[in-house]
């Protein structure tokens, strides 16, 4: 068993109490201490040893044939006090080493935390100031009809003021725009890079023209008719005629919208024709040349039947629907006013004919006529007849296209 070697350096016994450092007096307490244990722990080994001796003559190697040197091998306890990086004589000052470390961790911590408090408005002032900071552009999307500079200025951002205060704003110039122009129908506000805007545009498309005085105006999906007025209606939009009031377009278009995409193509003119008893009602002049008679309130209902009812028509007609559904050509419509003037032009000529034989009956004054100036009278009565007939028929056509 090897035994722990002592120390060689220790202080001299004979040095005077009285002028020993506290440092020094606690190390040789500590070393008194020491030696007591370890004198202890060699007589329990030297009694454990005493049973044991014939087994150890029997052993071919003895610790007296160990070299020296192997009594010198420095103890596991030893070896872990050397590789701390303190002396072995287990005093405080192999604790000296850790604690400088560990202030100095406190100290930096520290520091840390004062240069963040001090540097973090110190970076934001900078900001603040610097051109960052500042709105330098405006990037439009998704207009179609709208320039993009026009859209910018409605908006009325204000280039090289502070982007924040904008962008936190942005519900109200949002508004601007929808207000100066009545084609928007929504808009975003984002940012594109740290100091641009990208303002992406929504407009409400144009699914008429309605005209009046003679002049085009756009109609929006929304039933707002535009001030722009439309030289050429070259594009592929129902025309509206007759309307003068924009609740009746506001309702028309709210209907139109719920058609599919389909029928809205169908329409090429859209015409106002209320009546005394219906102040509701439509002519729609189709694409295929047929005519639908509908109500304003019961126009997506209905026309979603309009396919069936003109594939099953052998010719071109009216299909009524202001009660139910049925249809009819053109030709028993024709017919109709004939038959209709006809009668008309019958009650003329009858009536007519009661007033001149009221006219001509002669009186006991009167000269009868010769025979040539009765057959001219009779040839201008006939005239006249005719010509009455042919202003009855035309009056009633026109009645009938009214």
């Amino acid at each position: 068993m090897s035994k722990k070697k002592k120390p060689e350096n220790l202080p001299n016994q004979s040095v005077d109490e009285n002028n020993l450092t506290p440092w020094q007096k606690a190390n040789r307490k500590y070393l008194a201490e020491h030696g007591k244990e370890e004198k202890e722990a060699t007589k329990k080994a030297d009694n454990e040893v005493q049973p044991d001796e014939q087994e150890a003559d029997a052993e071919p190697a003895t610790e007296k044939d160990v070299p020296e040197h192997e009594h010198d091998a420095p103890s596991e306890d030893e070896t872990e006090q050397t590789k701390a990086g303190g002396p072995y004589n287990g005093s405080f000052l192999n604790r000296l080493p850790n604690l400088k470390n560990q202030r100095n961790k406190v100290l930096y911590r520290r520091l840390a935390l004062i240069i963040t408090i001090l540097g973090i408005p110190l970076i934001f002032l900078i900001y603040y100031v610097s051109p960052y900071s500042k709105l330098q552009a405006v990037t439009v999307s998704g207009n179609e009809n709208v320039a993009a500079q026009t859209v910018i200025t409605d908006t009325k951002l204000t280039m090289g003021t502070n982007i924040w205060k904008q962008y936190w704003h942005k519900a109200d110039y949002i508004n601007n725009l929808k207000e100066e122009q009545p084609r928007i129908e929504n808009a975003q506000i984002s940012f594109k890079t740290l100091n641009t805007f990208t303002l992406k545009v929504k407009e409400y498309k144009e699914i008429a023209l309605v005209t009046k005085n003679g002049q085009y105006y756009p109609v929006m999906e929304n039933g707002t008719v535009l001030s722009e007025k439309v030289a050429n209606p070259t594009k592929n939009l129902p025309i509206l005629d007759g309307f003068t009031n924009n609740e009746k377009i506001k309702s028309l278009t709210k209907e139109y919208n719920k058609l599919s995409a389909e029928l809205q193509k169908a329409i090429s003119e859209i015409k106002y024709t209320p009546s005394d008893t219906n102040k509701n009602l439509l002519r729609l002049n189709m694409n295929d040349g047929n005519q639908v008679i509908v109500n304003i309130q019961n126009l997506a209902s209905q026309m979603k039947y309009y396919a069936q009812v003109a594939k099953d028509m052998d010719e071109k007609g009216v299909i009524d629907m202001e009660v139910g559904i049925f249809s009819y050509p053109y030709s028993e419509s024709s017919a109709e006013a004939e038959q209709t003037s006809g009668t008309n032009s019958m009650e003329t000529t009858t009536e007519q004919t009661n007033g001149s034989s009221v006219s001509t009956e002669p009186s006991s004054e009167e000269t009868v006529p010769s025979e040539s100036e009765q057959t001219g009278n009779t040839s201008g009565d006939t005239s006249e007849t005719d010509q009455n007939d042919d202003n009855s028929s035309s009056s009633s056509s026109i009645s009938t296209e009214n």
